[in-house]
Parts: C-alpha cells; sequence; structure tokens
C-alpha cells in the first residue's frame, strides 16, 4: 500500500499546482492600499455624520455652517497656531544661547 493516497485518489500528473506567491513588497503594497482605503471610508463616514448645520458665535458675528467645517477650521487653526508658537519658542530659547 505504499503510495495509495487517502480515499483511494491518486494526484494529477506532476503534483499539485503551485500557488501564486505574494512577496514582501506585493504585501506591503497591499497594506498601504488597504490602510488607504479603510481612511479614506472612515473619513467619508465622519463627514457625512457631522454634515447637519449648527449655529456658530465668533467674535464679532454669527454664522450657520457646517458642522464638519467648524470641525476642519478648529484643527486648521489649532495647528496653525501650535506651529506659530513652536517656532516662536525654538528661535527664542535656541538663538540666544546662556
Amino acid at each position: 500500500m505504499t503510495g495509495e493516497h487517502p480515499g483511494g485518489l491518486t494526484p494529477p500528473p506532476g503534483g499539485p499546482p503551485e500557488r501564486a506567491r505574494i512577496d514582501e513588497g506585493d504585501a506591503r503594497r497591499i497594506g498601504i492600499i488597504g490602510a488607504i482605503v479603510l481612511g479614506i471610508s472612515l473619513l467619508l463616514i465622519f463627514i457625512v455624520e457631522n454634515s447637519r448645520q449648527v449655529r456658530v458665535s465668533f467674535v464679532f458675528f454669527d454664522a450657520q455652517m457646517s458642522l464638519i467645517w467648524v470641525i476642519v477650521l478648529s484643527a486648521v487653526t489649532g495647528w496653525v497656531v501650535g506651529f506659530l508658537l513652536a517656532r516662536l519658542i525654538r528661535r527664542r530659547f535656541l538663538s540666544h544661547p546662556d
């Protein structure tokens, strides 16, 4: 009973077909594409969920705008203030050694 397979079936001539192998570069590209698709999907869901109109009171006026724009405006303003503050601190403390 040597050479027999379970169930009495014999493999096709030439052996089983070879599986396509994914190398490390292909796996990385698939992962990056998957992450991009996931990120865009989450961003679109975030935008849709925050698209209702809200009243925003600025210092000198009020405005009616979509909530997503309030979030984006706040994020950009915070980034700009943080960037400028970091530059000011770096310039003040690194340019004048004690």
